[in-house]
């Protein structure tokens, strides 16, 4: 049995939910977020205003938002609006976004935050290196920065972050049905860490992010290299 926070379209109305499920599949659903299931979420950094649509959820960023703890001059940026729930133990999270990719380092990520020092990034993200692509950041004390597939002909992703004890892998997917881990590590043990959206506009004036798609499973996975 899994606890499931999602977000679902039932003959057109948009609702949330809280349910119990054995054997869902979360991959058949195409909800929007809603007044309502965002009023169950948290912010950390709220944004410069947020727009609630039928075809999505906008975030207005603007520059410098940023989560990364440099490891060239020690510096900390952590000003990006981040939209969370705290979970105690195993989860599933998914998303599908669509950055604006306006400038370099514009993304929307999914993250796990336990505290200021030891959170994750895993974005689809306009890279400097890559252009639009998955990109992930580790960061323990200082940041890594690791960029994974070129992703250039995409203007929507999902992302998912899969939890099992203090292990975590990433995955990304074009269609929500197949997916492809992009990165596995570990973390400092946590009870109740912060799991939830990322968007950021570090180097770029205003940036207008899309989230279409936001859902959490309480639930341990058997295999976290293949959550298809």
């Amino acid at each position: 049995m899994k606890n499931i926070f999602c977000l679902v379209s039932i003959g057109g109305l948009l609702v949330s939910c809280n349910i119990e499920k054995s054997g869902s599949n979360l991959n058949t659903i195409m909800p929007n977020m809603t007044e309502e299931s965002i009023s169950e979420l948290e912010w950390l950094n709220e944004p410069e205003s947020f727009q609630i649509e039928d075809s999505g959820f906008s975030i207005t960023v603007t520059k410098g938002s940023d989560f990364f703890n440099n490891p060239e001059d020690k510096s900390i940026v952590a000003s990006a609006p981040f939209l969370y729930k705290e979970l105690q133990g195993d989860f599933v999270a998914r998303t599908l976004v669509q950055p604006d990719f306006s400038s370099k380092w514009n993304a929307v990520s999914l993250m796990l935050h336990i505290d200021s020092l030891n959170w994750i990034k895993f974005a689809f993200e306009n890279s400097d290196a890559t252009g639009p692509g998955i990109v992930s950041v580790v960061t323990k004390g200082t940041s890594d920065d690791a960029n994974g597939v070129i992703l250039n002909k995409e203007k929507q992703v999902w992302l998912a972050m899969v939890r099992k004890n203090n292990t975590y892998s990433m995955h990304w997917s074009k269609d929500g049905k197949s997916y492809r881990m992009a990165r596995l590590t570990s973390m400092p043990e946590a009870d109740i860490v912060k799991i939830g959206i990322e968007a950021q506009s570090p180097v770029g004036n205003v940036a207008v992010h899309k989230i279409i798609y936001f859902g959490l499973e309480e639930r341990t996975v058997g295999n976290l290299r293949d959550i298809n």
